[in-house]
């Protein structure tokens, strides 16, 4: 049986040099890899507290649908991600949900260990209302999460990617197509240094979401090239 909602999850294979590479340094590369691990997995869990909610991972590259055969990702479809950027990966990602019976379609990402499916539920619930699309802003100028209640197959394409105007810029499409949108609270993804530096503190003064990989990740002071951060320049991803 189908679901009206859906649920999708874009994710990367954890691979040393292939993700989180903003954070070397300080981090070493399979250091970062290990974190990217641990958001991953825990972002995966905390999805599957959605009752009721179809879903799906989408990941790349093609082959490393091995990776996620076991651990939080059995409740999830797995299916390689295609398309040239990411606007044309989420384009097919969201037209594959919809095409399989979905109403509500939500895509949210993998760097961002406070995304809690309570904020998810609230993605629908404006879906379910007078919204036909939401959007969960980051402080980098993109969003951690956006949902469709319908296909929408021009708003992300041409968009250019990894700058501080994502957000306003798909906003932007939104207005001039009419279509009505909802702005979610502000949270940050875990980019660069000073984004590390953040997390920790976030750790320490929050309990939920419970992202238990990350925390003891965290919680083992791991792991620098030079056993102690070093400062980076702020370059801002979308």
């Amino acid at each position: 049986m189908r679901h009206e909602n859906a649920l999708i999850l874009m994710g990367k294979a954890p691979l040393p040099g292939k993700v989180k590479t903003r954070l070397c340094p300080p981090l070493a590369l399979r250091d970062a890899a290990a974190l990217y691990a641990c958001i991953l997995s825990d972002v995966a869990e905390e999805m599957e507290r959605l009752r009721g909610v179809e879903r799906y991972l989408f990941f790349t590259p093609a082959e490393a649908s091995a990776h996620f055969r076991a651990g939080p990702f059995g409740g999830y479809h797995l299916r390689p991600q295609e398309g040239d950027d990411l606007g044309e990966r989420m384009e097919r990602a969201i037209g594959e949900a919809f095409n399989n019976g979905a109403r509500r379609v939500a895509v949210v990402g993998s760097d961002c260990p406070a995304l809690s499916a309570a904020r998810v539920r609230s993605a629908f619930r404006e879906l379910s209302s007078a919204a036909d699309a939401v959007f969960g802003p980051a402080d980098d100028g993109g969003f951690y999460l956006v949902g469709l209640g319908g296909p929408s197959p021009a708003l992300f394409g041409g968009i250019e990617w990894s700058t501080g105007s994502v957000l306003s810029a798909v906003l932007s499409r939104c207005r001039n197509a009419g279509m009505a949108y909802a702005l979610l609270p502000r949270e940050s993804d875990v980019d660069t240094s000073e984004d590390l530096a953040a997390l920790r503190r976030w750790a320490r003064g929050h309990a939920t979401p419970a992202c238990p990989r990350t925390r003891k990740w965290l919680a083992a002071g791991r792991r620098l090239t030079s056993g102690q951060a070093r400062p980076s320049s702020r370059r801002r991803a979308g």
